[in-house]
C-alpha cells in the first residue's frame, strides 16, 4: 500500500514539474530562452523569434526587457494595442490609431505635412508655414482638439474688424475663399482674388484706392473709361475726344503699361488700309501720314512718296487732270494700290 501511494506522488512530482508557467499556448522548446545554468533568461543568447507571436520587437520594442511588457509569465495574456502599454497624452484627442502618426523607432512625427494631406484640411499655401499652436491652441498639452476646416472658424475675428472694406454692413460673404488667396502673407494685393476684374498687364498691383477710392467696393464699373476718362480726354497723339474715337479703349488698346501696344484697325475699313496692303508695316507712328495732330482729317502722301514725283509725273503723264497732290492720290487710289481706279 506504501509502495502504490509514493508512486502517486511521485508521478504528481512529475506532473507539476512539467507544466509550464507560461501557459498552456506556449509551444516553444524551453531552450529558446533558457539555458541548462538555470531559468535566468540570457537576452544575449535567446533565440525565441518574437516574430512568431505576430509582434515584432521593432525599434524601440527590441531594447526594453521582457518583463517590461510580461508583467505576468503567461505571454499570452498581453495584449498588443499600443494603448494597452501606452498612456494616451492626447487625452482621446485622436483616436487610439498611434500608428497613424508614430512608428516604433521614435514618438518624435517628422511627416507633418503628409499626415495633414490625408486629413480633413491639407496644409496649402500660408497654412503650411503656420505655427502649429496657433492653430492647436492646446498642442502644449498635447491634445489636439478636432478644428472647423472652414475659413471663418479660425478667421472670425478678423473678419468682423475689417473696416476696408467694412464685411458685414457690406454684406460680404464668410467664406473667405471667394475673395482670398491662402497662398499670399496679405489679405489685400497678390491675396485678393480678383477675378471679377482681373489685375493683369497696367492693373496689376495697383493700391486699392486707386480704383476704389474711399472705400467704394461694391460698384465699382468695369468699363475702361470710367477710370481712365482723364487719359481719354488728354491724349493728344491723337487727339481722342475732339476726332470723336470710341471712348472703347480696349478697341484700340491692350491693358499693357502705357497703352501700348496700340491699333487702331478700324482705320482698314473705315478710312485706308494701313494695317493690310501695301502699306502694311510701312509707317512707325500715325503723324508720318497725319502732320497735323489737332486734325486727323487731314492726310499726306506726297510726303512719304516725294522721292517718286519725276517717276509718277512720268507714269502718269495721259492722265487726265493728273496732280501730284495727296487728296488727288486718294481720290484715284482709296485702297493705296496701283490698279484702284
Amino acid at each position: 500500500m506504501k509502495t502504490v501511494l509514493f508512486i502517486f506522488i511521485f508521478l504528481g512530482m512529475l506532473s507539476g514539474v512539467s507544466e509550464s508557467p507560461h501557459g498552456v499556448k506556449l509551444k516553444q522548446d524551453c531552450s529558446e530562452c533558457h539555458t541548462s545554468r538555470g531559468w535566468t533568461v540570457d537576452i544575449g543568447h535567446l533565440t525565441f523569434d518574437h516574430q512568431s507571436t505576430g509582434f515584432p520587437l521593432n525599434g524601440q520594442h527590441g531594447k526594453v526587457t521582457c518583463s517590461l511588457c510580461h508583467e505576468s509569465l503567461v505571454f499570452d495574456q498581453i495584449k498588443t494595442n499600443c494603448v494597452d502599454c501606452h498612456q494616451d497624452v492626447h487625452q482621446q484627442s485622436v483616436g487610439f490609431e498611434c500608428a497613424q502618426c508614430h512608428n516604433s523607432s521614435t514618438w518624435i512625427i517628422e511627416n507633418t505635412m503628409d499626415l495633414h494631406r490625408q486629413s480633413r484640411f491639407p496644409l496649402m499655401g500660408m497654412h503650411a508655414l503656420a505655427d502649429c499652436n496657433s492653430c492647436h491652441v492646446s498642442a502644449p498639452n498635447l491634445k489636439f482638439e478636432s478644428l472647423g476646416i472652414d475659413c471663418y472658424d479660425c478667421h472670425k475675428e478678423t473678419f468682423l474688424a475689417t473696416t476696408q472694406p467694412n464685411h458685414i454692413e457690406e454684406g460680404y460673404s464668410s467664406n473667405c475663399t471667394e475673395c482670398h488667396t491662402p497662398k499670399s502673407y496679405e489679405w489685400t494685393g497678390s491675396g485678393f482674388n480678383h477675378d471679377i476684374f482681373p489685375l493683369l498687364g497696367g492693373h496689376r498691383e495697383p493700391s486699392c484706392a486707386d480704383c476704389h477710392g474711399d472705400d467704394q467696393f461694391a460698384s465699382i464699373s468695369a468699363e475702361c473709361v470710367d477710370c481712365h476718362l482723364f487719359d481719354f480726354e488728354q491724349a493728344t497723339n491723337p487727339t481722342h475726344d475732339p476726332m470723336s474715337f470710341s471712348s472703347q479703349c480696349n478697341e484700340c488698346h491692350t491693358i499693357d503699361p502705357n497703352w501700348q501696344p496700340a491699333k487702331f484697325t478700324q482705320h482698314d475699313g473705315e478710312a485706308f488700309p494701313i494695317y493690310s496692303g501695301s502699306h502694311r508695316s510701312a509707317w512707325k507712328s500715325c503723324t508720318e501720314c497725319h502732320e497735323n495732330p489737332n486734325d486727323y482729317t487731314s492726310f499726306t502722301c506726297t510726303s512719304c512718296h516725294e522721292h517718286g514725283k519725276v517717276a509718277m509725273d512720268l507714269k502718269h503723264r495721259e492722265e487726265r487732270d493728273y496732280e501730284y497732290q495727296s487728296s488727288a492720290c486718294f481720290d484715284c487710289h482709296p485702297r493705296g494700290r496701283a490698279e484702284d481706279d
